[in-house]
């Protein structure tokens, strides 16, 4: 054995392998983060090691180098073959499966082969003997048959995971397609060269099993970018995001779907791409397709009946590139049963709150008035049933008169208050329905001029009504306060909006009094104080103006985010 060596021409095609296999390598180790990155570099490592063999094989002289080299390089064959599956597995999404047992098991035969190949002076399983004619071969023993049906089914498990990407993104089926174009052809010619059937030399094939297959792995790495970290991040977000994700042509045909969109259908990709999104989507789902653009007429759906229902919110948007140019659109779907339930559960409870803080403050109405007005009854029929029984007439008359007085005024009090109690279903109020019935109501009861005075109608659009509820019952207790303690004869109901708040102003033309004067907090003006309170739950205020012999007037306060339909009380 010499070691000497000589060029040839045949050394050419086995260059390119090893220098295609050595940048592919590098590329990958960069980006060795990235799932399937490190396994595709360490595959190309074996396959340069693969390429230096054969090409030093080519170049030695005499006949005993060249069988060291045909060992050294069929050394490193099912390695790569090996490193590579390994790639396509993480490549096609079944990362998952390649656990610590799993690499062992699938590096095993590849290992024993290795050793075998090592001993195969004292046992010739791998090579029985070797031969030159034009270009040295050898008479291959079961081994290495057993190592080339390991290596192809280790191909096919390359194919159907390769294929599984390929129907699950279509995105990946041109890289995937080029990928098995590489694969397949590398494999034809591995196993011709197994067979010993000499149509291309040594560094020819080479270059067909290594290069070839090397220039399609580049092809897709470098044009699809296979292992372009952000892309394949992108990818990976998408196909495990919670969303639906749908991609839609100009005419509104499913191009691609992520697979919670499938889920979300209960439809299969197959079955979905291809079809009009507003045939797959429910009845009411309102998806317009018109030539040319896709219309949304409501933003959220929901699927399923009772308490199986999910409900999804929709967003649509345009894909354009650099030149503002529509080539499609993308729909999202997301889940928001979780809002909607809590959003519910949220309504309920808030419910509950203000019925019974309607009761606390209904409880304290009652004492101000009806609860007042019966102890003075009592009071004053004891009185009355004593001058009777003293038969002075003179004395229980009177008072007689005056209990029939404040019957009577209790009577209205208390239908004044099963009025303004009336509003009617929360769903079905309407703040300034509700207010001009009490005002006619108002009217028509005592007599007194009304004049309400209103903004534009679009600017009392969306009021909520828990918050509308409540300024309801102010103005009533205003409007009650003007009658009973004012003696007024015309009152003015002025809602004002401004930039960040609605104003109401509900003012009199009674006797007034001096504000100064009024103590809320004494036990006989609940009045006062259950506005303030009413007021103050909805993040509003209340001041009042009064002098006597003037009027009164009574300002409210409510901030405009607070009034619309919507908002948290």
């Amino acid at each position: 054995m010499t070691w000497e060596y000589a060029y040839t021409q045949d050394l050419w095609p086995a260059m390119v392998s090893f220098a295609l296999t050595l940048y592919l390598g590098l590329f990958s180790w960069r980006r060795r983060k990235v799932p399937g990155a490190k396994a595709f570099a360490i595959g190309c490592l074996f396959a340069m090691l693969w390429s230096i063999g054969s090409s030093l094989g080519i170049a030695a002289v005499d006949f005993s180098t060249k069988v060291i080299w045909l060992k050294f390089h069929a050394l490193w064959q099912l390695p790569t073959v090996t490193a590579l599956c390994v790639f396509f597995l993480e490549y096609a999404g079944f990362g998952r499966f390649l656990t610590r047992r799993n690499l062992i098991l699938l590096s095993l035969p590849a290992l024993v082969i290795f050793c075998l190949m090592l001993t195969n002076d004292y046992h010739h399983i791998i090579w029985k003997s070797f031969f030159i004619e034009e270009y040295i071969t050898a008479e291959y023993g079961i081994g290495t048959w057993a190592s080339i049906v390991y290596a192809n089914l280790l191909g096919l498990v390359n194919l159907l995971a390769l294929l599984s990407l390929a129907y699950r993104s279509s995105k990946s089926r041109w890289p995937v397609a080029i990928m098995l174009s590489g694969q397949i052809s590398g494999r034809v010619f591995y196993v011709l060269e197994s067979l010993q059937n000499r149509v291309f030399s040594p560094g020819e094939s080479v270059f067909l099993v290594v290069g070839l297959s090397c220039t399609a792995y580049a092809f897709a790495l470098f044009y699809f970018r296979v292992l372009d970290p952000v892309s394949m991040a992108r990818t990976v977000v998408i196909e495990q995001m919670a969303d639906g994700i749908f991609v839609l042509d100009l005419q509104g045909h499913i191009v691609d779907i992520n697979p919670a969109a499938a889920n979300i259908l209960g439809m299969p990709p197959s079955y979905l791409c291809g079809r009009s999104i507003a045939d797959v989507m429910p009845a009411d789902s309102r998806i317009d397709t018109p030539l040319g653009r896709i219309e949304l007429t409501k933003s959220e759906i929901s699927m399923g009946l009772g308490d199986t229902a999910r409900y999804y919110s929709m967003n649509l948007t345009e894909l354009t590139d650099g030149d503002g140019d529509v080539h499609g659109h993308l729909l999202v779907l997301h889940d928001i049963t979780g809002q909607r339930q809590s959003q519910e559960r949220l309504m309920k409870q808030e419910r509950v709150v203000a019925a019974l803080q309607e009761r606390d403050l209904l409880a304290r109405e009652l004492h101000d008035s009806i609860g007042q007005v019966l102890g003075y009854v009592s009071m004053q029929a004891q009185a009355a049933h004593q001058w009777v029984v003293a038969d002075n007439t003179e004395k229980a008359a009177p008072i007689l008169k005056r209990l029939a007085e404040i019957a009577q005024e209790a009577h209205a009090d208390v239908r004044e208050s099963i009025s303004s109690l009336r509003t009617g279903a929360i769903h079905e109020w309407a703040f300034l329905q509700a207010l001009q019935k009490y005002l006619d109501y108002y009217r028509t009861s005592y007599g007194i001029e009304i004049e309400l005075l209103l903004p534009k109608a679009s600017a009392m659009d969306d009021l909520n009504p828990v918050v509308g509820v409540q300024v309801l019952r102010v103005i009533q207790e205003a409007m009650t306060n003007a009658r009973k303690h004012g003696g007024a004869h015309c009152v003015e109901v002025a809602i004002k909006q401004e930039t960040d708040y609605f104003h109401i102003i509900i003012s009199d033309d009674g006797i007034g009094f001096n504000p100064a004067h009024v103590n809320p907090d004494d036990g006989k003006h609940y009045g006062l104080m259950f506005m303030r309170e009413r007021m103050a739950q909805i993040g509003g205020s209340v001041t009042i103006e009064s002098q006597p012999g003037s009027g009164a007037t009574v300002f409210l306060v409510v901030p405009l985010d607070t009034w619309k339909k919507g908002s948290a009380v």
